[in-house]
Formats: structure tokens, C-alpha cells, sequence
């Protein structure tokens, strides 16, 4: 992973030191190309013999078709959105969406796991009670340039709003967890991905292995899957 272009991160940035100025500058990397939508796509496959999303499609242990699998809000909607529970939920996620991008961010992607993407329903005789969330995201431009915004209204908006837990989980059913781009620099970001992946790609109860879903940021896109929902 080449370092780039850097700059200073703002006063009060939570990690400091000097950092990525954007997802452009890493151009490399695999999240770059989640957060730009560029990874092959796969679409996301139907739930296997164990109710759960496979690992990987086909025979081949080392196949690059392999969770976590890069979608769509509407190809998320059109596979998982099959009850007015799940509908719900996925409206909800889309209102979580639509709250981040209100501050300006705009690129980034989100793990989307938990037994929304397990055949619940059949396994437990019961509809998914939340989906869990992890959020990697780009900090708008407008606080790597502007320390002072970024602290009276960037970091409260970012604590209060993104990355509060108990607040998302009451408001939209949704069990969230979200780091900065910026907080991390390269080993950072390799670490914290492989911990989010290792926990996501794994039951909690069994252990078993498991593949999940991933969503690039997309505001437009997330609109067009919010009226194909409906509203039951």
C-alpha cells in the first residue's frame, strides 16, 4: 500500500498524526475499491444447506468469489428484503445511510452481517431482531481542512450521531460499529479490517463459517432501493 499524498489531521482528530488525505490516494488497496464499488462483483448467493450465506461460491476454497460479498441496497432489498420484517429493517439501514451522508460523507462501505443475512426464520423460528453494521468511512474534506469544525460539530455529529451504539440500536434497530479512514494509518486499517472480517465471517453461537454482504455508500442508489421496499 503506497502512502500518498498526506496531510496533518485536525486538531483533536481521533487517532492524530498524519494520515491518507482521501480513499483516492490509496488507490491499491482493497478498501478503495469497496469504497469505490470497483471489486468484481459477485452477486450475493442464496443461503446454503445451513441457512447461512456460503463463504465462497463454488468448489474452489481459494476462489476470489468469496464473502464478504460486494452489493447493492436494491440487490440487498431483492435477496434479503423477503419479509415485512426485513423490509423494515432494510429501511432502516437506508435511514442510517441517509443520516451519514447528511454530514457529508460520502464514500466509504459497510459491513452488513448478524442474522439478517442468516435464514433466521428457519433456524429459529423467528425474524431478524437487528442488523449488525460496521461502517468504514471517509471524513468529508470540509473537516481535514477545518480543525475547528470538525471540533464543534464534526466530532459531536460523528459520536452522538454516527458511531452511538445504544442511540442506533433504539432509533433503527440496528447494532452499529464505525471507524474513520483517517484514524488509522496503514497497519491500522489492515488490523482493524481483518478483526471486523474474522468476527462478521463467523457465527457467534457455533462458530460456523459464514459469508455477509458489503455496501459502498451510495445515496442515489439507496433512494431507488428505498421505493422498490414500499412501505410494508
Amino acid at each position: 500500500m503506497g502512502k500518498g499524498n498526506t496531510l496533518s489531521t485536525p486538531n483533536g482528530w481521533p487517532g492524530g498524526g498524519t494520515v491518507y488525505a482521501s480513499v483516492n490516494e490509496c488507490k491499491s488497496c482493497m478498501r478503495s475499491q469497496f469504497c469505490r464499488g470497483e471489486r468484481t462483483r459477485v452477486p450475493l448467493p442464496p443461503f446454503d444447506m445451513r441457512g447461512l450465506l456460503p463463504p465462497f461460491i463454488g468448489a474452489d476454497a481459494a476462489t476470489h468469489d468469496r464473502s464478504p460479498y460486494v452489493s447493492t441496497m436494491s440487490e440487498l432489498g431483492a435477496s434479503l428484503g423477503t419479509t415485512p420484517e426485513r423490509r423494515h429493517l432494510l429501511r432502516n439501514l437506508i435511514a442510517y445511510r441517509a443520516l451519514i451522508a447528511s454530514d457529508g460523507y460520502t464514500s466509504g462501505f459497510q459491513f452488513i452481517d448478524g442474522s439478517f443475512v442468516e435464514n433466521i426464520e428457519a433456524l429459529a423460528g423467528r425474524p431478524p431482531g437487528d442488523i449488525d453494521v460496521f461502517s468504514l468511512l471517509d471524513a468529508p474534506t470540509k473537516y481535514l481542512t477545518n480543525s475547528v469544525s470538525w471540533q464543534t460539530h464534526g466530532l459531536p455529529f460523528w459520536q452522538h450521531e454516527i458511531a452511538n451504539r445504544n442511540h442506533n440500536k433504539a432509533r433503527f434497530s440496528l447494532d452499529t460499529y464505525a471507524l474513520l479512514f483517517q484514524e488509522l494509518q496503514p497497519m491500522g486499517l489492515i488490523q482493524a479490517t481483518i478483526y471486523w472480517y474474522s468476527l462478521f465471517s463467523h457465527q457467534r453461537n457455533t462458530f460456523a463459517w459464514k459469508g455477509f454482504a458489503t455496501i459502498p455508500l451510495d445515496p442515489a442508489g439507496d433512494q431507488v432501493a428505498l421505493a422498490a421496499l414500499g412501505t410494508t
